[in-house]
């Protein structure tokens, strides 16, 4: 792609991604419980994938498309905000998050949309491995992929090495695991809550391909997963993240949850 093609598609996907951000603010501020923090991280992450990637939906068997699992869910405010831009959920809907006659507090398959329930965290890993395996019996694993979107403090959860090893042995090909690393949990920072040690030696030594890339930089995060596409192994990609990115005191401090009077303080 010439350089100006380049540059109107990047330019393109920060549009985006700014009249989603404003979104994921806005539900914080319908329900202060929903987690802005977070959202905010891996919102760059879905709209490369949705917007810059693509997704291929057109197979009429689950094994003959694509598909995206965000298994930490209690991000999901992002991937709603994603879903509106793409008009899949109407946009007067995110103002009803967390309401009963409203959108789940975490992916839920019966939203438009939403490929696949999550929540507790540690199982999304575990639910790529087997549609990997069914696209394998089903000879399609080499014409789509299985992304999954893990948090860091979400590899706290022996389920997700359990599922690594299980990808890895396997070699489900198909599957491209992406790990917002935003130095946050629920508890605090991750290292002060458990030492994760080096993630890309630990994914390295289990036979994943590992890359590792700014989480924010759309040009770098297309370019590991096209790196993905080839090497004909399990990828995971190492996003670094800023939890609340582009809302400057949440950005600042790393917090989750907002208070009405900071919505506007962008800094973008």
């Amino acid at each position: 792609m010439g350089g100006d093609a380049l540059g109107i598609r990047l330019e393109r996907l920060h549009e985006i991604a700014r009249r989603a951000r404003r979104r994921v603010v806005r539900m914080g501020v319908v329900e202060r419980s929903v987690h802005v923090g977070a959202s905010l991280s891996v919102l760059d992450i879905l709209v490369a994938i949705y917007f810059g990637r693509g997704l291929r939906r057109s197979g009429e068997k689950p094994t003959e498309r694509d598909w995206l699992i965000l298994s930490k869910g209690h991000a999901v405010p992002a991937l709603y905000a994603v879903l509106a831009e793409a008009g899949v959920i109407p946009e007067e809907k995110l103002e009803k998050i967390r309401a009963i006659d409203g959108l789940e507090g975490h992916p839920d398959f019966t939203t438009s949309g939403v490929d696949v329930s999550t929540g507790s965290l540690g199982q999304g890993l575990s639910i790529a491995a087997g549609i990997a395996y069914a696209m394998r019996l089903d000879g399609t694993e080499d014409r789509h992929r299985v992304y999954v979107i893990l948090g860091d403090g979400e590899l706290d959860e022996g389920q997700v090495w359990e599922a690594a090893a299980t990808v890895s042995h396997l070699g489900l090909r198909s599957v491209v695991a992406i790990v917002d690393v935003n130095g946050f949990q629920l508890d605090g920072p991750v290292e002060a809550v458990k030492t994760k040690g080096d993630l890309a030696a630990r994914w390295r030594s289990l036979g994943w391909s590992v890359i590792e890339v700014d989480g924010h930089d759309y040009e770098m995060f297309l370019e590991a997963l096209r790196a993905a596409d080839v090497a004909g192994r399990p990828t995971v990609v190492l996003a670094y993240t800023r939890r609340g990115k582009g809302l400057g005191f949440l950005e600042a401090s790393g917090g989750q949850h907002i208070d009405p009077k900071h919505a506007g303080s962008f800094t973008e």
